[in-house]
């Protein structure tokens, strides 16, 4: 059991070294002599103000083949920033780990873990769950959507730490959460293990598992060790039919040469295979990062075509396309998922209430079919123009 992005070195917290999760992954990657820290603090954190981008492009690029195990001590449970002017959709986040082994382009972590780009994953799952089910048991009728996915991959150390096989009977026990794994690999065996799946139909209840996906082109250049289209596709149909619900994600849209045509061909391959039932939320939205990243994706990827293109420095302080090509791009998706079925639960994530009006005829109103996507305090709300977030 080997995978081409596992880590090259194993650094272990001392006050995590005992911790069952932690005794796993020692075990499944026997291969590595771990080194015991007495600190757990990045091994490579940027102690200066400002590195030029080569050594920052080549450090970041070191982070990914270093895995630290240790504890952490902050928030678990937060609610998603947002952005500013731009629709939010009121996802909550726990991060079990943090930065991601795989290795697309357009990565915002390059920018957000540039400072702390080693490899982690948190020990101490015990408190991970107190703390969800602490927040969610506080307000019985508050509706909360929880993902697992924001500065980690969902399933990509899934089977190093098997923390599946705990989180989803743990979602399936609670009355107004659900679960949403959200991942580019094909990393399922544990969701449809028999361990799994031997406890009923319930334990499927409350967990979407959701692939980021893009047009083949960009998966086969731009999306370095992450599972291929296909691969995706063969996980997606293992899933939904184990019993769980499939959440699709494509974003970020990437404008280059014949992207209609290979973003409705990926429309069209990934409804060959599913149907509009097994969905639970479909999110669209274009490319966007922070303008310090723009060179170090230059750097670290010099063939590749993303970081060029016709972008601005957005309200948000983002490079985004400009915003007819932006519109362009995100309607001509939306349509053809609305193509499929009238009643896809199709949303744009962090694109503005213009955007909203531009392509769905009106500030976003979540429908029953987008409950679990905008449902606060138990209600759904309509936004106007001056309320940006649900």
């Amino acid at each position: 059991m080997n995978s081409p992005h596992w880590p090259s070195e194993l650094l272990v917290a001392e006050d995590a070294a005992n911790d069952p999760l932690a005794l796993r992954v020692i075990e499944r990657l026997g291969h590595l002599e771990p080194e015991i820290v007495s600190d757990h603090g990045d091994p490579l954190r940027l102690s200066k103000n400002k590195e030029p981008v080569g050594e920052q492009a080549e450090r970041f690029t070191a982070g990914k083949k270093k895995l630290l195990l240790c504890r952490y001590k902050g928030e678990w449970m937060r609610a998603c920033p947002g952005t500013s002017s731009h629709v939010c959709c009121n996802l909550w986040t726990v991060n079990p780990g943090e930065g991601c082994p795989l290795d697309c382009t357009y990565c915002y972590l390059q920018s957000y873990l540039k400072r702390n780009p080693t490899l982690k994953i948190y020990t101490n799952t015990e408190d991970l769950i107190e703390a969800i089910s602490q927040r969610v048991n506080s307000e019985p009728s508050r509706y909360f959507r929880i993902g697992t996915g924001e500065v980690i991959d969902s399933l990509v150390w899934d089977d190093l730490t098997d923390s599946s096989l705990e989180l989803v009977p743990f979602f399936s026990r609670l009355p107004n959460a659900v679960l949403e794994l959200k991942t580019k690999t094909a990393n399922i065996s544990n969701l449809v293990s028999n361990e799994m799946l031997s406890q009923g139909s319930r334990v499927t209840s409350n967990t979407v598992v959701s692939w980021s996906v893009n047009a083949l082109e960009i998966n086969s250049k731009d999306e370095r060790y992450t599972a291929s289209f296909e691969q995706r596709l063969s996980a997606m149909e293992q899933v939904a039919s184990a019993g769980y619900r499939v959440g699709l994600h494509f974003d970020p849209l990437i404008h280059f040469k014949g992207w209609e045509d290979a973003y409705s061909e990926a429309v069209r391959r990934i409804f060959s295979r599913l149907k509009d039932s097994d969905i639970a939320w479909i999110s669209v939205s274009s490319l966007r990062y922070k303008p310090e990243m723009q060179e170090v994706m230059e750097e670290r990827f010099p063939e590749s075509s993303v970081p060029y293109g016709e972008q601005f420095l957005a309200k948000d302080g983002k490079m985004r396309y400009v915003q007819p090509l932006r519109l362009k791009m995100v309607n001509f998706v939306w349509n053809e998922l609305k193509k499929v079925s009238k009643t896809l639960p199709v949303y744009m994530c962090m694109e503005s209430s213009a955007a909203w009006r531009s392509i769905n005829g009106g500030a976003p109103v979540a429908g029953e079919e987008l409950k679990e996507v905008f449902a606060r305090k138990a209600r759904l709300k309509v936004l106007g123009d001056s309320d940006q977030r649900v």
